[in-house]
């Protein structure tokens, strides 16, 4: 078993690799030199595990990545946003990589039966999210595998899986406007996953009180077809979007078809940016 470590003791390392991650040239040095193929293993075989402070709950690092998305998830608190809504009793989280943004709401939000429903389209994320729920005894979250904003009549799609899981998208990789790749991509068939006929098989009626998207590019395409879901089921859309593809003024304006209006934009940068939208009605 690994050795667990205090949230806090990694701070330093976390953010000097949030900060180099900014840099395109940083990326080009990690692809040429292998970084992820030969650190990738290791980190898979020998995890490092941490614990949030104070909840004692535990998340573990599987992949050279996950250091700048825990600098930005539990020190930076990039997505504090959230505890200004209402009370949180049922989250959908869409891209939910590992799971995190679950057990960083668990950490801030203790709410033994709040009910969860993640999905992703990488595996092995799919995976390290069931590990974590498990983990931590987050019971009423079901973790699914699959793509989301997807045609209703699509079975199944092609996934394009990067050695950063984090920029993993159905939109193909486009090194003119994103940051470089670090390796190798690997294209998989995923199966489509409605998250509206998710959420009610497994929840019922109950409402989302918060739908938190992460999904690469691919926003307006969930937008347009889980328009009815979002509408009916969802109070609040914390979404990062990807401005190599998207714009936030066509997100606004897909999101007020629906009786969404945005409150709140922050942690923007040249590529992407968090926005907060809360229903209207």
């Amino acid at each position: 078993m690994p050795e667990v470590a205090r949230g806090g003791d990694f701070g330093d390392t976390n953010l000097l690799i949030a900060r180099l991650s900014g840099h395109r040239w940083v990326h080009r040095v990690v692809a040429a030199l292998s970084v992820y193929r030969i650190a990738g293993p290791v980190l898979n075989r020998l995890p490092i595990q941490r614990r949030i402070k104070p909840s004692g709950l535990v998340y573990r690092i599987t992949s050279l990545d996950q250091f700048g998305i825990a600098d930005e998830l539990f020190a930076q608190k990039t997505y504090a946003a959230a505890l200004n809504l209402p009370p949180i009793n049922a989250l959908v989280d869409l891209g939910c990589n590992a799971g995190w943004f679950a057990l960083w709401l668990a950490a801030e939000q203790p709410n033994p039966k709040r009910v969860g429903l993640l999905v992703d389209a990488n595996q092995r994320m799919v995976r390290e999210a069931q590990w974590h729920m498990a983990r931590n005894g987050l019971e009423h979250h079901r973790v699914v595998f699959g793509a989301v904003g997807l045609p209703p009549d699509t079975s199944a799609a092609v996934f394009h899986v990067l050695p950063s899981a984090s920029q993993s998208s159905l939109l193909e990789h486009n090194s003119d406007v994103q940051l470089p790749v670090k390796g190798r991509i690997t294209d998989v068939t995923v199966p489509a996953v409605s998250v509206g006929r998710e959420w009610r098989t497994h929840f019922g009626d109950t409402i989302v009180d918060l739908l938190k998207l992460d999904i690469e590019g691919n926003e307006l395409d969930f937008i347009r077809y889980e328009g009815e879901f979002l509408s009916e089921k969802v109070r609040a859309i914390l979404l990062e979007w990807h401005k190599w593809h998207v714009s936030l003024a066509e997100v606004d304006a897909a999101f007020h078809t629906l009786g969404f209006a945005r409150r709140a934009t922050y942690a923007e940068n040249d590529l992407t940016g968090i926005a907060l939208f809360q229903a209207t009605g």
